[in-house]
């Protein structure tokens, strides 16, 4: 009989093996005194390291690049065709000390992202949809 938690945990591990070769950081954030203030850094979690993969949109979704497939002639269709957010950065989760959170910033490099969505989907493996953002931690 297959252990399906065992293959499952080995799977996990193999594909961050491969494709985790970026260094992150993460800036735990949390809400300011006010529903107006910026997020602030969050003192009850600490900032931590990973590594993980980070993946952008198609290059027909570039801006400045047309593609037959994703012109359209009405312009309300178009907001549908674009990407939601501007990467996904997929890591396996095991080794971090806490849970990254939405609204939480990513460091790579020298961009900053702000992690819009995480869905679950019951793995450790996470994928953390983010964008860019200005707001320093």
């Amino acid at each position: 009989m297959v252990d399906w938690e065992s293959a499952l945990t080995a799977l996990e591990g193999g594909i961050a093996e491969v494709f985790d070769t970026q260094t992150f950081h993460v800036y735990p954030t949390a809400k300011g005194a006010s529903v107006n203030d910026n997020r602030i850094a969050d003192p009850d979690r600490a900032g931590f390291d990973f590594v993980g993969s980070i993946h952008f949109g198609p290059a027909a979704l570039v801006p400045g690049f047309s593609h037959p497939a994703t012109l359209t002639v009405d312009s309300r269709d178009r907001g549908r065709e674009a990407p939601s957010h501007e990467a996904v950065i997929t890591a396996l989760s095991t080794g971090w000390p806490h849970s990254i959170r939405v609204e939480d910033i990513v460091g790579w490099k020298d961009a900053r992202y702000a992690v819009a969505a995480i869905p679950d989907d019951g793995g450790r493996r996470k994928a953390l949809f983010v964008n860019r953002t200005k707001v320093a931690p």
